[in-house]
């Protein structure tokens, strides 16, 4: 089961870790699918079903059965499934670690996306929103984010988005990383 568990997609992982997390709360009593999906990311009605259902397909989530009193349909934890989900839980809500800090060349698309980050050290943001401050270079901030990221000179985090549909990452400068960038910079 926690084999099934870490093989998740990044995909969606807050949501279904949210949910996770309602089911554990309010064990062993059931939960319909919008039950579990409160105070959680904003997700449509059938976000909400696919991940319940997909956690149901790893045999984390059992459904319980619909009565004449109560004709939603609700689950719970499988089975024996409470000590590894908390595990789980546990495990993935600790901050994302950045990867260790690696020696890049002083590209202009570092150097661009750096510079903005630079000026809001503590400040989260998105690859579009990046991208919209990059007005001159009109091209995606994505790729060097991203390389940014793996060499450790940006913190990312999951974000909720505020809206239905996927969550996106949110990238901040590493503090640990701050001298090495405006380094780059000053390329």
């Amino acid at each position: 089961m926690r084999r099934a568990l870490d093989a998740l997609p990044p995909e969606g992982l807050e949501f279904k870790l949210h949910i996770l997390r309602r089911l554990l709360e309010t064990a062993p009593e059931p939960l319909s699918v919008s039950e579990a999906m409160e105070g959680g990311p904003n997700r449509t009605d059938a976000s909400g079903w696919y991940a319940v259902k997909a956690l149901e397909r790893i045999g984390v989530v059992a459904p319980v059965p619909k009565t004449p009193e109560c004709r939603i349909a609700r689950y719970r934890l499988a089975e024996g499934a409470e000590d590894v989900v908390g595990e789980f839980v546990a495990d993935r809500l600790r901050q994302e670690l950045p990867p260790p800090l690696s020696p890049l060349s002083g590209g202009k698309q570092y150097q661009q996306v750096l510079a903005v980050l630079c000026k809001a050290p503590d400040a989260w943001f998105t690859v579009s929103e990046l991208t919209s401050k990059l007005i001159r270079v009109r091209k995606c901030a994505r790729r060097p984010t991203v390389e940014l990221h793996a060499a450790g000179y940006l913190l990312r985090r999951l974000s909720d988005g505020g809206k239905p549909g996927r969550a996106e990452y949110q990238y901040r400068l590493n503090p640990d990383a701050a001298p090495y960038a405006h380094a780059l910079i000053d390329v």
